[in-house]
C-alpha cells in the first residue's frame, strides 16, 4: 500500500535530522476522528498550544492521516499541573473543549507544556463542559493505570 504525504501550505524549515509524527487511520470508521483532529491542529496553528500541523497522508484522494512535527518531551504528572491547567485554560478560551485530558495528552517539554490527540475536540464548547474537563485535571495527572498511554513502535535505526 502506498500513501502521499501533501505538505501544509505554509513552508516549515526542518532541523537536520527531523522525526516528524505520521497518524493514520486504520479503519474506516477512524477517518472522521482524523478529519477532527486535522481541523483541530489547524485551528490551533500559532497559539503554542500544539506541535505544528505539517501535512495530510493521502491514499487516493482521499485524507487518511496527517503528519506532525515531533516535539521532546514527557506525560504530564501531579507535579506539572498547574501548568497543565494553564494550557487548558488557553484551549479553553478558545472555545475548545478537549474531550480525552487524560496525562498522557499533555506533553512536558522545556518550553511548557503542549496539548496532544485532539480526535475528540469539541468546538463551541459549553462553559459547563469546560468546567468538568478543568475540574478532571487533578485525577488524570493522578491516574497510573497508564490508560491513554498508547504505545511507541521504534524502527532500527
Amino acid at each position: 500500500m502506498t500513501f502521499e504525504a501533501v505538505s501544509h501550505s505554509i513552508p516549515i524549515p526542518f532541523q537536520s535530522p527531523a522525526t516528524i509524527i505520521a497518524k493514520i487511520a486504520r479503519f474506516e470508521w477512524e477517518i472522521p476522528r482524523v478529519e477532527r483532529e486535522t481541523r483541530a491542529y489547524q485551528l490551533l496553528e500559532g497559539s503554542g498550544l500544539s506541535p505544528r500541523f505539517l501535512g495530510h497522508i493521502h491514499e487516493n484522494g482521499r485524507i487518511i492521516g496527517f503528519l506532525l512535527e515531533k516535539i521532546e518531551g514527557r506525560a504530564a504528572s501531579i507535579q506539572d499541573l498547574r501548568t497543565c491547567e494553564t494550557a487548558l485554560e488557553k484551549l479553553h478560551e478558545l472555545g475548545f473543549l478537549h474531550g480525552d485530558a487524560n496525562r498522557y495528552n499533555f506533553l512536558v517539554t522545556g518550553e511548557g507544556v503542549k496539548l496532544l490527540d485532539f480526535e475528540h475536540l469539541q468546538e463551541n464548547a459549553s462553559p459547563e463542559s469546560m468546567r468538568k474537563e478543568s475540574e478532571s485535571v487533578r485525577m488524570e495527572l493522578m491516574e497510573n493505570s497508564g490508560r491513554g498511554g498508547g504505545f511507541i513502535v521504534q524502527g532500527d535505526s
